[in-house]
């Protein structure tokens, strides 16, 4: 006669039976820290979430983590508190939106992990697989010259998204054409710029074709003059322009953008 499995004995189911009444009676004790893989996040927020102001305020692992047999995913549980960010899901906008539509497999716990201790960071982004790619000089910047000191996603959210967030305070142009500096520059160098007279104010027609850079810009782009061609001088314009100051008298475009008399 075969002897039953050593697990299946009287003995064996006994001390499984103690073993659960162990487990249960410390489960209901301590709570679902028997099985936790280390504290979770205990740094508050302004804002209460899902009726708590601190993951470390969750007693339930259920708040995160659903049942094997439910349909739902964690994501599902992370943007039923996380609220704001489950509207730009569903809306398709926002950073979140444009983040899951760069991923082919996006799920929160990919950027947000828990359990790393009451001070942990709740936010860990691999940039070698970050789909938003900086190009040009800008990609070996440091992630902390955009993003100082940065540790919740406010303050990743809150670095600059535009050209001009960045180089406002180096605008040679001072914004007189726009702040979508890559209408005309790369992201390689502020040199070498594509220039486009078409997207700037100044409208000479045919007369426009026979100008040359330097015939407005002698002594670079940076600055200009209407004097390189226009019969009129310092003086008689001077004399057609009573009251107003020398510094206008140079800067032409300031009241004809067009570059004619009449605009």
């Amino acid at each position: 006669m075969k002897h039953p499995l050593g697990f299946l004995s009287v003995s064996g189911i006994a001390l499984a039976g103690v073993a659960f009444v162990v487990i249960m009676g410390w489960t209901l004790i301590r709570g679902p820290v028997l099985f936790s893989p280390g504290a979770l996040n205990a740094k508050t927020t302004t804002q209460s979430l899902g009726g708590v102001a601190t993951h470390a305020q969750l007693t339930n692992c259920g708040a995160c983590h659903p049942a094997p047999w439910s349909s739902q995913t964690m994501a599902d549980r992370c943007l039923g508190c996380h609220t704001d960010v489950a509207t730009q899901m569903k809306t398709n906008s926002g950073f979140h939106a444009q983040l899951a539509g760069r991923l082919s497999s996006p799920t929160c716990r990919g950027c947000h992990t828990e359990h790393h201790g009451p001070n942990g960071r709740l936010t860990f982004v691999d940039h070698s697989k970050f789909p938003f790619k900086l190009t040009g000089a800008h990609a070996s910047v440091a992630c902390n010259l955009c993003h100082p000191n940065a540790v919740s996603v406010q303050q990743f959210r809150s670095a600059p998204q535009t050209c001009y967030g960045c180089h406002a305070n180096v605008d040679k142009h001072h914004g007189t054409f726009g702040k979508s500096c890559d209408q005309c520059h790369s992201t390689s160098s502020w040199a070498g710029a594509k220039f486009d007279h078409a997207i700037f104010p100044l409208n000479h027609g045919a007369d426009q074709q026979t100008a040359t850079c330097q015939t407005c810009h002698p002594n670079g782009t940076g600055t200009y003059t209407c004097f390189g061609c226009h019969f009129h001088t310092p003086a008689s314009v001077q004399s057609q322009h009573e009251g107003r100051s020398a510094s206008q008298l140079t800067d032409c475009i300031r009241c004809h953008p067009g570059g004619r008399q009449g605009d």
